[in-house]
């Protein structure tokens, strides 16, 4: 194929004002970086530019006919956004070449102004399809970062076929989970990786251990299994070029001037001397050497062209410069925490009764919840029907371990008997649609149009945009990260008729959304908090030495697997029928004791995440919940504790502890790195 490209950006990092004007001297064609607020690298408060020092930025980088941009890539509040707009104007009239964003807010909040900046999606909007890329270039988009977790032959196509500029990481730090996928640092400590104050989960040493008695798996050493080497691809020009990657970006804003210096100036000379004469061009081994010799961490070529491996890890964790956090205990409910609600509600005492009462809030008056379970076999759907269920979601994702399985036959007897029950049901998708999974989804979607099925439940504006082309009915999954009214208004326009706010959603934000939203919302009330979603079979990797596209034997069939903290808590691993693995938390979400404070947020649906549990786990959950909501409805201004047999027998069937996930913290007000170190020593 002939090599249309004479010209690729080289795209660097910049923290401090000495690394701008170091990478650009070393060669960058643009430079992003963030301001104080607003962007994905808050650690430290001595990076970042002020809106002065932006201002020099956008004047020196011009100066020297470099590009900019800021990044405004963080998840946002609704009271963050209220405050945003000047911010983004800003940005708009000191003429920055593009803004990054995550947040679908953001995204709308700009078209909505009429800001004609560029607007460039972050990697952590987690484009891996085609239709995503669609869907963002309708909306005015001009350039995506894709994904870290797909190929380069994968990113080609996104280019090919749907024309829109792509940006490709070439070099630094990676994260093991999904792009925007991660919510463990969220739920665990309130310090969120969506919003640039990771504290690394995935670096801390880790044993694999059989998930029901937590022994070890053999002889298998401990160490860090999620502990991915440093991107580097300088040995691959060439087969980036090819793959139409309009911008080669270098990861670093945290790094120091001197570190960028180089690397920036050896990918400068590797790309020169490539698209000078392509066809005698090699690389220079003492350029690679230098680059070598400069790392942090070991490389790797992470899944740009080959599937996910042991290779792509550092177990031994010996290169980690830096340990943001240690081994840390889990929040977990006790039985004495059901007289102790740490919500914001509104009381009052009833001298008559002797008994607190709640002041009933704009919400009262309103349809109480329906409640959702989402489920994985037809004998679980008849239990949540049975016991109370008012629509039931058949899960997108399903465990080979458990032998779990669905036809045309099975899809119909399901949607029969939840329609002659007269209730609601929704076909849910897999977290991660790439192409592969998107033509799954073409079938999917064809049987639920057919079936009749009342909703989809999809992850990504790429399903989303497929579901429209059948006619369905379309409500947003957690994994949109709705976190403010500027993120449902985008759905809505893009064809949803209903949202699940973010698994880092706080209870205020809750209420705040609920209230103001005007689609109806829906949250997880119940079960366990997937905190990262990776590529890679971390069974297959350490036992069978495999991956899932060579001849891997099947190990995650045979038994289940976990990893085990030095702290001693054990996070399931569940994988799906894509080969991916789901790390769950050590505690589920159960929010029942409170469900009252939740009845007043405004919420539309309560979900149950049955998928992982046993049948008659989810009678019992399922009869509990519809228990307490009916209570709370019968007597709306009367706060009742929940029974002690009733949590005691939850917690006898629960294959896990509970927590309240993220609804105690606030990531949008997260305490320092120091004070939360010193919480969990």
């Amino acid at each position: 194929m002939k090599l249309l490209k004479s010209k690729v950006e080289l795209l660097a990092p910049a923290g401090r004002w000495e690394a701008l004007t170091a990478v650009i001297d070393a060669g960058a064609d643009a430079v992003y970086l963030g301001g104080k607020r607003f962007n994905m690298r808050l650690h430290r408060s001595d990076f970042n530019f002020t809106d002065e020092q932006i201002i020099d930025a956008v004047r020196y980088a011009h100066s020297k006919k470099v590009k900019l941009y800021i990044t405004v890539n963080n998840l946002l509040s609704d009271d963050e956004l209220g405050n945003i707009a000047y911010y983004l104007s800003f940005l708009s009239e000191i003429q920055v070449d593009a803004i990054i964003v995550q947040d679908l807010g953001v995204l709308h909040l700009i078209k909505q102004l009429g800001i004609s900046t560029p607007v460039h999606v972050s990697t952590m909007m987690n484009i891996h399809n085609i239709e995503s890329a669609w869907a963002l270039k309708e909306l005015g988009v001009s350039r995506i970062i894709t994904s870290r977790d797909i190929s380069l032959a994968q990113v080609k196509e996104i280019h090919e076929k749907t024309g829109i500029e792509v940006e490709y990481f070439v070099h630094g730090d990676l994260c093991v989970s999904q792009s925007g996928q991660c919510y463990a640092s969220g739920v665990l400590f309130g310090k969120s990786a969506n919003r640039g104050e990771c504290m690394k989960p995935c670096r801390w040493r880790y044993t694999l251990v059989e998930s029901a008695s937590g022994q070890p798996i053999g002889d298998l050493p401990s160490g860090h299994f999620l502990a991915m080497k440093d991107m580097s691809l300088l040995r691959h020009i060439p087969d980036l070029v090819h793959a139409g990657i309009c911008s080669f970006k270098i990861e670093g804003r945290m790094r120091h001037a001197d570190f960028l210096k180089v690397v920036v100036g050896i990918y400068r000379k590797a790309i020169d001397a490539y698209l000078d004469n392509p066809a005698t061009y090699y690389l220079c081994s003492s350029e690679y050497e230098q680059l070598y010799n400069h790392r942090v961490r070991d490389f790797t070529t992470s899944l740009a062209f080959t599937p996910s491996s042991a290779s792509l890890v550092d177990i031994s964790g010996s290169r980690e410069p830096l340990f943001l956090s240690r081994a840390a205990k889990e929040f977990s409910l006790t039985r004495e925490d059901i007289y102790n609600n740490p919500f914001e509600i509104q009381t009052t005492v009833d001298t008559e009764r002797g008994r607190i009462t709640d002041f009933q809030t704009k919400n009262s008056d309103c349809d109480y919840p329906l409640l959702s379970v989402k489920v994985t076999s037809l004998y679980a759907l008849k239990a949540a029907l049975n016991e109370g269920a008012d629509r039931i979601y058949i899960s997108g994702d399903v465990s080979p371990l458990r032998k779990q399985f669905w036809t045309k036959l099975s899809y119909r007897e399901a949607c029969e008997r939840v329609h002659d029950a007269g209730k609601t049901i929704g076909l849910g998708t897999p977290r991660i649609t790439t192409a592969r999974e998107m033509a799954d989804m073409a079938w999917l979607f064809e049987q639920a149009a057919s079936l009749g099925v009342d909703y989809v439940l999809v992850h990504n504006l790429g399903a989303m945009r497929l579901a429209k082309e059948f006619g369905l009915n379309i409500l947003g999954d957690h994994s949109f990260n709705v976190l403010n009214v500027q993120t449902v208004n985008l759905l809505k326009e893009s064809g949803a008729c209903g949202v699940t706010v973010s698994l880092e959603c706080s209870y205020k934000h809750l209420k705040q959304i609920s209230n103001e939203s005007s689609l109806p919302v829906e949250c997880i009330v119940h079960g366990p908090v997937s905190s990262m979603i990776l590529e890679h079979c971390i069974p297959a990797m350490m036992i069978s030495q495999t991956h899932k596209k060579d001849n891997c034997r099947q190990v995650c069939q045979y038994i289940g697997y976990a990893l085990k903290d030095e702290r001693g808590e054990i996070r399931t691993i569940e994988t799906d029928q894509y080969c991916r693995n789901h790390l769950l938390l050590a505690r589920d979400i159960c929010v029942l004791p409170y469900i009252y404070s939740f009845v007043q947020t405004g919420a539309k649906v309560f979900r149950i995440e049955a998928q992982y549990y046993e049948d008659d786990l989810i009678k019992t959950l399922v009869r509990s919940y519809r228990k307490y909501l009916s209570i709370s409805q019968e007597h709306p201004n009367l706060s009742l504790p929940m029974a002690e047999s009733d949590w005691d027998k939850l917690v006898e069937e629960s294959p896990r502890g509970f927590n309240l996930g993220a609804y105690i913290h606030d990531i949008t007000h997260s305490k320092s790195t120091a004070e939360v170190m010193k919480s969990i020593k």
